[in-house]
């Protein structure tokens, strides 16, 4: 009887995230070196792969923004305005309690603030997807002309919340999930552009 051989695969791309997502979430500093020589590969490849730390940090924080949203949008209850309320309150104050966030804002703030509050980086993108998909779900009839709800509360959201960490304070869910239905008012009487 001939015994089985161990079958090895290259490492991909995909694996390079996922490593990085769990270094992450470890609360480890994701260092390309590292990640490069865990995987198996080298350093060049990695590169070719994700380009820069900045950019597989980005998509780690995209990636996990997703399932944050997701999460909260699933525990939050009762009525649609406190559904909108109840996503943002939970996902604030889920995501500013995780150590791997706040070992991240600690180790490097700027490069944390820059991901996270930056236009053009996947966190922003990420939450906005996520808040219209919320409203598009609870409320369908209004979500079309409450889009300029939508845009603000993430702007508003991303600048009450992420600062308020890298400056070392505590972000507050329910003061933000206030602005929330705040806003949602102004939106529906035509104080919010679409």
């Amino acid at each position: 009887m001939t015994e089985p051989q161990t079958v090895f695969r290259r490492a991909t791309e995909q694996d390079a995230i996922d490593l990085a997502r769990a270094t992450f979430l470890a609360d480890e500093r994701v260092d390309m070196q590292t990640l490069a020589a865990d995987l198996g590969i080298a350093r060049a490849t990695l590169h070719r792969w994700v380009q820069t730390r900045e950019n597989l940090l980005d998509r780690v924080l995209a990636g996990l923004t997703r399932e944050f949203f997701e999460a909260s949008r699933a525990q939050a209850k009762g009525e649609p305005d406190e559904v909108i309320a109840q996503t943002v309150r939970i996902i604030v104050s889920t995501t500013a309690q995780l150590d791997s966030i706040r070992g991240f804002v600690r180790r490097e703030p700027e490069l944390a603030l820059r991901l996270m509050v930056g236009e053009r980086f996947g966190v922003r993108r990420e939450l906005l997807v996520g808040m219209r998909q919320l409203l598009a779900a609870v409320l369908p009839d209004e979500a079309r002309e409450l889009d300029g709800f939508a845009e603000a509360m993430v702007h508003v959201g991303v600048a009450l919340c992420w600062p308020t960490l890298v400056a070392g304070d505590e972000p507050s869910g329910e003061q933000i999930s206030r602005v929330a239905l705040a806003l949602l008012a102004g939106a529906r009487a035509g104080q919010l552009p679409g």
